[in-house]
């Protein structure tokens, strides 16, 4: 794919799209339909974060970006743990481009995975990944019911954030109740000031539409969401010692902030849900 605002790369087995336009340039890797960086021209500085030590040969899902969370959420599928893989299985199956254009400064692209049919989910639906890259990145969920069985499904786009410091970062904009997992999943209020000083695990059971990433003071990134009924926060801390796609400091420039569905959303048979995240 070669055009004015498109081009394609290959390197380790996975295929790159690579967007550049007047307004930003973006990454996307074609394996797990994964979005790795997003860098607004306006300051050159890259929303996401990947880790350095990410398996990028198409073996494992990559660690960074905006992975792709579907048809289930973690380990949320029914079955012991283990017996399926976390976040469903559409992470580490292969997307192609069903369609793309462009403006100077708005590209847009629509990829879609080889199956959206796994162990675990044998339902009929289709899904595609809409990804706009101008002065903000939009990407677009959107799930179809295209059999004739209600289906319940889960999904987030698991984004990780580049925040140089973590030290330096409040959350802005959550409020409600979250499930702990590194507590048994215990019922919490959402603190303020929201601050990451240890291993964080969060589901916040809120559809809360816009929550700024400060850092010293400042706004220093924006996500807005729609359609969605969660929001997760996600810090190992030194935890990522243990990770093997995770260097043992990497967790002081990052933390996830998903937009999400956790609780179920349920499609009857024509029925579509387009889960939405706006990063600016």
């Amino acid at each position: 794919m070669q055009s004015q605002h498109f081009h394609t790369e290959s390197k380790n087995g996975i295929e790159y799209l690579v967007i550049n336009n007047d307004a930003a340039s973006c990454r996307i890797s074609l394996f797990g339909g994964h979005v790795l960086s997003y860098i607004p021209s306006r300051d050159n500085r890259d929303r996401l974060w990947v880790s350095p030590v990410a398996f990028l040969n198409g073996e494992r899902p990559i660690r960074g970006g905006v992975p792709v969370c579907w048809p289930w959420f973690s380990d949320a599928h029914g079955k012991a743990k283990g017996e399926l893989p976390a976040h469903g299985f559409l992470r580490t199956q292969h997307w192609t481009v069903k369609q793309s254009d462009s403006t100077a400064t708005l590209s847009k692209v629509v990829l879609v995975p080889s199956s959206t049919k796994g162990k675990g989910f044998d339902f009929d639906a289709s899904v595609e990944l809409i990804i706009e890259v101008g002065e903000s990145l939009v990407i677009t969920l959107v799930t179809r019911n295209t059999g004739d069985q209600t289906f319940s499904f889960n999904c987030a786009l698991h984004t990780y954030f580049d925040v140089e410091n973590i030290k330096e970062v409040e959350l802005k904009g959550l409020y409600g109740e979250y499930k702990d997992k590194l507590a048994d999943w215990e019922i919490s209020n959402t603190p303020s000031p929201y601050v990451i000083a240890g291993e964080v695990d969060r589901i916040h059971l809120e559809a809360i539409p816009t929550v700024s990433i400060n850092r010293n003071g400042s706004e220093f990134i924006r996500v807005e969401s729609q359609q969605h009924d969660s929001l997760v926060v996600w810090n190992p801390w030194q935890g990522a010692a243990t990770m093997s796609d995770m260097d043992a400091f990497s967790y002081k420039q990052m933390v996830c902030v998903e937009t999400a569905i956790t609780q179920g959303k349920t499609l009857a048979p024509g029925e579509f849900c387009a889960m939405r995240q706006q990063v600016c």
